[in-house]
């Protein structure tokens, strides 16, 4: 992307689309529960938190897979089961609600893309009162691909009426990246390599200037 190109697009950002896990919320240690609790459903042995952390951004069932070959339906009505006991893990980032709140009264439209299911997501939400900031929600069961196939920006964007180019995907994993490459989105890496790199949320705004 040319400096010239990139400061136009810039000026042109009508929406941006958070990943949820480790972007606006610490979620790995309750999925670290829930996956151990999932496998130990089947009489597997538990996985230790560094080897969880090689495998944690991507879907329930491929994770699971790698363990026990069960249908996705299935991997994603277990984690529903145990997700709801390890609730008390997730832990909410402390610049979330300002960042969301203040992109909100500059006009942009803001959206939600994760793996997670909908039924795992919505009471986190509730828990952390910030639903009202998402003008559009898409979790891993409203789309055929979750990240990192490009089904879920592109879905966010529709609903949003904005075209991809004039979007922002913020993530924190490879999958994210590629996610809003393939769909035709600006990418921010949250510490990690994108179009541009954040190393804490609220730098966003630097890059809206």
């Amino acid at each position: 992307m040319k400096k010239g190109e990139d400061t136009v697009r810039k000026k042109e950002v009508k929406a941006v689309l958070f990943d949820l896990d480790g972007v606006l919320i610490n979620s790995i240690d309750a999925w670290h529960h829930t996956y151990n609790d999932i496998i130990a459903h089947f009489n597997k042995h538990p996985v230790s938190k560094k080897g969880f952390r090689k495998i944690f951004g991507n879907t329930i069932e491929k994770n699971v897979k790698m363990i026990v070959d069960i249908p996705a339906r299935e991997a994603n009505r277990l984690a529903i089961t145990y997700f709801k006991g390890n609730m008390d893990y997730v832990m909410i980032f402390p610049q979330t609600k300002n960042v969301l709140e203040k992109l909100s009264n500059m006009g942009i439209k803001i959206a939600l893309i994760t793996n997670t299911p909908k039924k795992i997501l919505m009471p986190v939400l509730k828990r952390y009162k910030i639903k009202k900031y998402f003008d559009a929600v898409v979790t891993i069961d409203g789309v055929k691909k979750g990240k990192p196939a490009p089904d879920m920006a592109l879905k966010a964007c529709k609903m949003l009426k904005v075209s991809p180019k004039n979007a922002i995907i913020v993530g924190d994993t490879k999958n994210d990246m590629m996610a809003g490459k393939r769909a035709g989105c600006i990418t921010i890496g949250y510490k990690m390599k994108g179009d541009y790199r954040i190393n804490r949320l609220n730098e966003i705004f630097g890059i809206l200037k």
